[in-house]
């Protein structure tokens, strides 16, 4: 049996199917391209909005704060976080003060949950925050994100499987111009590690 050349070259069955092959994988990495930014933004402020709330909270305190009503503020930041599992959320608070012309850190917590934020935050910029006697609290949020499009395609296309979302807070105390951190009572006074 043959074919005459003329129907083969105007026969267009199929060609939707060739489209579709040819135009899928893009649409494809559009689509979970698009959700992993929209998730990543909606992330990103989530993180930012835990710190604030944690730095907030601890500086309103007078004097001192017990690790326990820290501890409190972190229960915060899993509410904001949420759907997001608390466990996958790293929550840490560092105190700062100026002890013989150098900015050093007094004390510090976290929520104990997985690893670091990273290394202690940088003092280099601190001294703008800082007054004589005056500490500056800073709290830091991170968490690991994995985007859709690195587990599905891999790291060719974005670099890494997963990413990590950071933001620090640097507030003064309010109501005092020093907070300290204590472990159980301020009476014990074992500064909060």
């Amino acid at each position: 049996m043959t074919f005459p050349r003329k129907s083969f070259l105007r026969n267009d069955t199929g060609v939707a199917a060739i489209e579709m092959a040819f135009i899928m994988p893009f649409m494809l990495l559009l689509y979970f391209g698009l959700v992993d930014i929209t998730v990543l933004i909606s992330l990103n402020r989530k993180i930012t909005a835990a710190a604030s709330t944690t730095a907030d909270l601890v500086t309103q305190q007078r004097n001192s704060v017990l690790k326990s009503y820290i501890a409190d503020t972190f229960n915060a930041t899993a509410l904001i976080m949420v759907p997001t599992a608390a466990s996958e959320v790293r929550v840490e608070v560092f105190g700062y003060r100026t002890v013989s012309g150098t900015i050093t850190n007094i004390w510090s917590t976290n929520n104990g949950l997985g690893p670091s934020c990273g290394n202690a935050p940088s003092t280099s910029t601190m001294s703008t925050l800082m007054t004589a006697g005056n500490d500056v609290i800073v709290a830091r949020t991170c968490m690991n994100f994995t985007p859709a499009v690195a587990t599905f395609l891999g790291t060719n296309i974005v670099g890494a499987t997963t990413f990590l979302l950071n933001q620090s807070i640097s507030i003064r105390p309010r109501t005092t111009l020093q907070l300290n951190c204590y472990q159980t009572t301020v009476a014990a006074g074992t500064l909060c590690s």
